[in-house]
C-alpha cells in the first residue's frame, strides 16, 4: 500500500519563526528591519501563565511580523519573517 500513498509534501519554513507552543504573544523585542543575530531575543509567547522567549534561530533581517501582539497563537504558527537570503544578496551586490 505505501507505493500508492503520495509523498508528503516538505514546506521550507526557514525563513520563518514558529511558535513552539499554542499560547499568547506578549510582546516584540524586534521591529521590521532589523538585523538580527543567533540566539537574540524575538518576541515573548506566553502558555500556560509561563512565559517563554522566542530567540532567533539564525542571523538574518526582519522582513514582517506576523501576528499583532496580544493575539492567540496555534502550535507552528508563523510569528516572524526573516528575508530570503536571495535579497540579502542583491542588496550587496548592489
Amino acid at each position: 500500500l505505501s507505493s500508492y500513498m503520495k509523498a508528503p509534501v516538505k514546506i521550507d519554513t526557514s525563513e520563518f519563526v514558529l511558535s513552539p507552543m499554542p499560547g499568547t504573544l506578549i510582546s516584540y523585542a524586534v521591529n521590521v528591519g532589523d538585523t538580527v543575530e543567533p540566539g537574540q531575543e524575538l518576541c515573548i509567547v506566553e502558555a500556560m501563565k509561563m512565559q517563554n522567549i522566542i530567540r532567533s534561530p539564525r542571523e538574518g533581517v526582519i522582513a514582517a511580523c506576523k501576528v499583532q501582539v496580544g493575539s492567540s497563537l496555534k502550535a507552528d504558527e508563523a510569528i516572524i519573517e526573516f528575508e530570503s537570503g536571495e535579497e540579502e544578496e542583491q542588496e550587496e551586490t548592489a
